[in-house]
């Protein structure tokens, strides 16, 4: 099943990150992320640029892909106008003027396979291009093998470029997850018999809405993408870093708990947080659009 992965560490290589309990609901360790740092030099373009680089992994699984591109290469003798094919046949999948979910799902789609090694069993992407698939409750689906157990893992991204979000996304994400939870059974009967399930996993997702998958284990993960307004300060990598845990933790405490009181305890437990502020976050999904959306110029 780990051949399924797709690369994340370049990508990781851009992103600082830290693992402990944030004062939230429930008690155990959660992530909280931020664009890393060469001494006082923030990584944005280059994290950017790497997030770029695993669209084509998004939407394409590794058979796929080699398939699209042998054919072109096949009819045109000429490697990089292949490549550049395949690439702009991923970048279709993008629908002009929505980047800040799709941003929040693609790198939700690299985070879950990182941290969890868990593979995507649907790509949530082509769903969007396709009439009558518009919206799927999970914004990623992931499954990995824990020994006996049969991990699912649900992700859901909210993504604010607006100030003063963070409450109003992590509270959205909460409910959203419950949600993906709740109608998850109801909804991969839209997906079981079409082409956006993983050839691989295909056969255990049937087993397990046939109530034959044993040991299942389900994992719930909630990624918070905000635009952070407190300003950052620090004279040294260390110092900045330990500036962002700050503000992480502080927001984090100061959401309302009772929020959380609404959740089945059992539930409850089964959730994890990626906290990951940004500042001047309409700034990098301006440039994102960008990146992605070069080809619409010609586009009919």
């Amino acid at each position: 099943m780990d051949k399924c992965l797709t690369h994340t560490d370049k990508l990781i290589n851009h992103i600082y990150w830290f693992y402990e309990d944030l004062d939230l609901m429930p008690k155990k360790k959660h992530y909280g992320l931020s664009i890393n740092y060469s001494d006082i030099k923030e990584r944005k373009d280059d994290f950017l640029s790497e997030l770029v680089n695993t669209i084509v992994s998004w939407v394409y699984n590794n058979s796929k892909s080699k398939s699209l591109l042998d054919e072109r290469f096949a009819e045109s003798k000429d490697l990089g106008n292949a490549i550049s094919f395949v690439t702009n046949q991923a970048y279709k999948k993008f629908r002009p003027g929505y980047p800040q979910g799709q941003f929040g799902e693609l790198l939700l789609f690299n985070l879950i396979q990182h941290y969890y090694k868990a593979v995507p069993a649907l790509r949530k992407q082509r769903i969007t291009t396709s009439i009558g698939h518009e919206r799927f409750g999970a914004d990623a689906i992931h499954y990995k093998r824990d020994g006996d157990t049969n991990v699912l893992i649900l992700g859901e991204s909210k993504c604010y470029e607006s100030k003063y979000k963070f409450s109003s996304a992590f509270e959205t994400s909460l409910s959203s997850i419950v949600t993906t939870f709740n109608k998850l059974d109801s909804e991969l009967d839209l997906y079981l018999y079409d082409d956006f399930l993983e050839p691989t996993l295909e056969d255990i997702v049937k087993q397990y809405k046939k109530g034959e998958l044993k040991n299942v284990k389900f994992e719930l993960m909630c990624l918070i993408v905000y635009n952070e307004t407190n300003a950052i300060s620090g004279d040294c990598e260390d110092s900045i870093k330990e500036n962002i845990k700050q503000v992480i933790r502080s927001r984090c405490s100061s959401f309302d708990k009772t929020k959380f009181n609404s959740i089945d305890a059992n539930l409850l437990a089964r959730i994890n947080y990626v906290v990951f502020p940004i500042w001047k976050l309409d700034e990098l999904l301006n440039d994102f659009q960008t990146k992605v959306g070069s080809y619409d110029a010609g586009r009919t």
